[in-house]
């Protein structure tokens, strides 16, 4: 089998991307999915824009889901990537006022070198349910701390894909925790936190080795991410255990001046 090209891969992750991220309230237009959950998070709350079909003008594209978010009373949002579709969409959103927001990159690595390559001396453990320390971190800690029902509910919703990781300080106490939620061939890492008390510790180094492991014991041979641009901090440590970075996304969101 040869090995696909540059914008095939993309198309692929994105598309891996948006399975991995089930909405509570969807609706297909014309190729595009609406997608409404609650919470604070961008991904659950946009359009994924990978598919443009039918007839229908950009215009009244974008006034009809304009409509669906007003019905649920929510703005309207608009996931950008390299494969967004109609040509134009972006430029488009700019023109109506919309401003660039949450802009990040998409990363991969081999799992076999993400578990080699952690050397992190604390203990991390990789289970199928979240135990009570990985809940209270992520419902405390996380952006989700005032709204942790909807976090909750798109566990739910992910059932038997996930996967939650557990790092634990020297003293045994809970340092950082993930998500990884799995996608055929590919494991994508989620949720990462690491408490502020046990940053630069190796916790976080933890968490990633041992759902690299678990990843390899699934038969599943590669990690994916998506991180913030401006997050330096993250994105230096993803690189030194060999995430590579592939493509760039942002989000369209309503805003006072054209970005």
């Amino acid at each position: 089998m040869s090995e696909p090209t540059t914008a095939s891969l993309v198309r692929e992750l994105e598309q891996t991307v948006v399975d991995a991220w089930p909405a509570s309230d969807t609706s297909a237009l014309g190729g595009w999915i609406l997608r409404a959950s609650g919470g604070p998070t961008h991904r659950g709350n946009s359009v994924a824009t990978l598919d443009a079909t039918g007839a229908m003008s950009l215009e009244a594209r974008i006034e009809q889901t304009e409509a669906w978010y007003r019905d649920r009373d929510r703005p309207a949002q608009f996931q950008i990537g390299p494969c967004a579709a109609p040509t134009g969409l972006d430029a488009a959103l700019a023109a109506r006022g919309y401003r660039k927001s949450g802009e990040a990159l998409c990363a991969i690595a081999p799992a076999l070198g993400v578990a080699a390559g952690a050397g992190s001396r604390l203990a991390a453990r990789v289970e199928s349910s979240p135990n009570a320390a990985w809940l209270e971190i992520a419902t405390r800690s996380s952006r989700f701390a005032s709204t942790h029902e909807v976090f909750l509910g798109f566990l739910a919703r992910l059932g038997s894909r996930a996967r939650f990781v557990t790092s634990y300080a020297e003293r045994g106490d809970a340092a950082a925790i993930g998500l990884g939620i799995t996608s055929g061939r590919r494991l994508g890492v989620y949720a990462m936190l690491t408490l502020p008390e046990q940053r630069r510790r190796g916790a976080g180094q933890a968490a990633l080795s041992a759902l690299a492991e678990s990843a390899l014991v699934d038969g599943i041979p590669e990690l994916y991410l998506l991180v913030e641009h401006e997050n330096t901090a993250a994105r230096n440590l993803y690189a030194r255990l060999g995430f590579l970075d592939l493509y760039g996304y942002h989000y369209r969101v309503p805003g006072l001046t054209p970005a």
